[in-house]
């Protein structure tokens, strides 16, 4: 089943707002077994959402308006569907319970821009919104469901999980949901892996669709089947990529570098600390951000400047003035300090120049030193990633928690990341 999407907003036109609503819906729809097959986006003007509506309206089965539906008068959604489709703007008694009720709740008044929601096409119905104060409308117009979303990303993925999930199954029963497989990668972009893919199965089944999402860090691939007669077919497939790829495969859904760092520590019952110069606590905040982090790390540390590394974190300053903050010698030095003022089992440190200014040639902008490991075990090597700061820092960061990832399985290859020269 094909469904167009209609994103309006000033904000997208301009570039104040990038628009990742069109994700939320599509991967959204995808696992119900729609997809998004055109895509328009139009500012605030209402000529042109009425005349897109009706292009769209025209064309497709279903049509999703996302945005215009809050209390400003450039919130234009329910004044379009009104003209789309002949009918007056009158006070719905659902909707108009729903504003009091979140205005009560919020101990706002409820005043004449949020009584606004409440206004609908006349044979238009609610779509519930469980989390802000405009709720959706749903409405057939030529044969067409329009679903009508708030533009406000959580209270659209919270409906597009709920009320707009439900109505899509009452208006098609026989939709098929797809049955996706999604796995993380991490080190392999996605040319290699395609080509991998080819290479080593070329007789892939037609009956599974391999699909790929890049990321940063992660690149996401999809195993797509369209039916449970075709589960074993995928798994089956999935285990050949493992025996390609397996060291590449990060987890899967909505895994992290860093919450599978944290679940095989957890497992272990095992802590960890950061030694970081040059990701500036990147790392640190990434292991935090998960959930149950507390039971395996309890400190990190950000040693930006020299005298820091030394005074935090006993680094010898001789090898400092000896090899450079930027060194194998360091960087060790950092880690063994993180792990004896911690007394965590485990450390990661990095010490690198970001750029984009800083390099030599010996050590030129992109040069990074990471050592992981344990006190009896501590690795360490050099890698170049020419790249801007940011990423610099994205990709370092994500390197050394894939590689603290590989330490604690038990891998004792280093891989070519990326398939770049390292040092």
């Amino acid at each position: 089943m094909k469904v167009a999407l209609l994103l309006t907003g000033n904000e997208l036109m301009t570039g104040d707002t990038v628009d990742s609503n069109s994700s939320r819906i599509a991967q959204s729809l995808a696992l119900q077994g729609f997809d998004v097959a055109h895509k328009v986006t139009v500012g605030d003007d209402l000529d042109l959402i009425v005349e897109e509506l009706k292009n769209l309206t025209a064309r497709y089965g279903i049509v999703i308006v996302n945005g215009g539906l809050g209390p400003t008068v450039d919130d234009l959604t329910a004044e379009a569907l009104s003209m789309l489709s002949g009918q007056p703007l009158i006070e719905n008694p659902e909707a108009l319970s729903h504003v009091i009720t979140w205005c009560n709740t919020k101990g706002v008044e409820a005043n004449a821009a949020n009584l606004k929601q409440s206004f609908l096409p006349e044979n238009s119905s609610v779509i519930a919104n469980p989390i802000g104060s405009a709720v959706g409308i749903q409405l057939v117009f030529n044969e067409c469901l329009l679903l009508c979303t708030p533009g406000v990303p959580s209270e659209l993925t919270a409906m597009l999980g709920g009320s707009v999930s439900d109505a899509l199954k009452r208006a098609f029963p026989s939709a098929k949901a797809r049955l996706v497989r999604r796995l993380k990668l991490f080190g392999m972009g996605e040319s290699a892996l395609q080509q991998l893919l080819a290479d080593h199965c070329p007789d892939w089944p037609e009956e599974v669709t391999v699909g790929f999402r890049a990321g940063a860090p992660l690149l996401e691939l999809k195993l797509e089947i369209d039916s449970m007669d075709s589960v074993d077919l995928r798994n089956a497939c999935e285990k050949e990529l493992e025996t390609i790829v397996g060291e590449f495969i990060v987890g899967e859904n909505d895994d992290s570098l860093a919450s599978v760092v944290v679940d095989l520590l957890q497992q272990r019952k095992q802590q960890i600390t950061v030694a970081e110069s040059c990701t500036g606590g990147m790392i640190a905040s990434q292991l935090t951000g998960v959930s149950g982090v507390s039971s395996v790390f309890e400190a990190g540390f950000v040693s930006y400047s020299n005298a820091i590394k030394q005074t935090v974190l006993g680094v010898d300053n001789h090898l400092i003035e000896q090899f450079g903050a930027v060194s194998e010698q360091v960087v060790r030095a950092m880690a063994l300090g993180a792990i004896e003022f911690s007394s965590a089992d485990y450390a990661i440190a990095v010490s690198g120049i970001a750029g984009p200014s800083g390099g030599t040639e010996e050590k030129p902008v992109g040069t990074v030193w990471i050592a992981w490991g344990d006190r009896d075990n501590l690795q360490s090597h050099r890698f170049n990633y020419p790249v801007s700061r940011q990423f610099f820092q994205t990709m370092v960061s994500a390197l050394a928690l894939d590689l603290m990832r590989r330490f604690l399985l038990g891998s004792t290859s280093l891989p070519d990341y990326f398939q770049r020269k390292s040092h």
